[in-house]
């Protein structure tokens, strides 16, 4: 499962952010200023930040820095700061993402979504696993050299999994991975893709997590 580490001094908004990035499936740390923040950031593993510039002790500009002496993992400003010099800073200390209050919890949620899916690319375009061979480039998938047919939606369901190998992914996690950024698709169509891959395949590979969603787990 992702790990997001929050940082937003206001109460009322650190909350809302970390409720829903719960709700779609992430593990949250949250922080109040800049210091503690930067602190959670050296003790823990992240795959993203959200900081909000104008926090106490550090800013969020200040703890960006110290991040990116480190890290490359994607990072959300948030400011209630829409000034262009304030966004270009942002940007020229490598910020992936500068989201200006007041802003969408959901549509939060979705740019998380959207920079950890570019950040976890598939580096193979084949990938096997079991006896089964996946070919991402020409959407051709083999067992035992006999090749299965599966739809292009499946494909890519598969490939979200894979991307995310060992990790608990949310219905709606997959969704945003296969049908993309603004999908409107119901949770409940990734169940019935992941039971026709199941059938296809015929493999262990594609695991379920209980009250959570799906993993791809196995050695490639």
């Amino acid at each position: 499962m992702y790990q997001i580490l929050v940082a937003e001094d206001e109460e009322n908004t650190n909350q809302v952010i970390c409720e829903f990035l719960k709700e779609a499936g992430y593990e949250v740390t949250s922080s109040f200023n800049g210091e503690s923040a930067l602190e959670k950031f050296y003790e823990d593993k992240f795959d993203l930040a959200v900081l909000d510039i104008m926090m106490p002790k550090l800013n969020g500009m200040e703890v960006l820095k110290e991040i990116r002496k480190l890290s490359t993992i994607p990072v959300i400003m948030l400011t209630a700061l829409g000034d262009e010099y304030t966004q270009l800073k942002s940007f020229d200390l490598q910020a992936d993402e500068y989201v200006t209050k007041p802003f969408s919890p959901l549509v939060l949620v979705k740019r998380v979504a959207a920079l950890l899916k570019r950040s976890k690319p598939i580096e193979r375009a084949v990938v096997c696993f079991e006896d089964i061979q996946v070919d991402f480039s020409s959407y051709k998938v083999t067992k035992n050299e006999a090749e299965i047919v599966l739809t292009t939606k499946e494909i890519d369901i598969l490939k979200t999994l894979i991307e995310n190998q060992g990790r608990v992914l949310s219905r709606g996690q997959i969704l945003d991975g296969a049908w993309g950024f603004n999908s409107e698709a119901s949770d409940r169509i990734v169940d019935t893709h992941i039971k026709n891959l199941r059938r296809k395949l015929n493999c262990q590979a594609i695991k379920t997590v209980k009250g959570i969603g799906y993993k791809f787990e196995v050695e490639l």
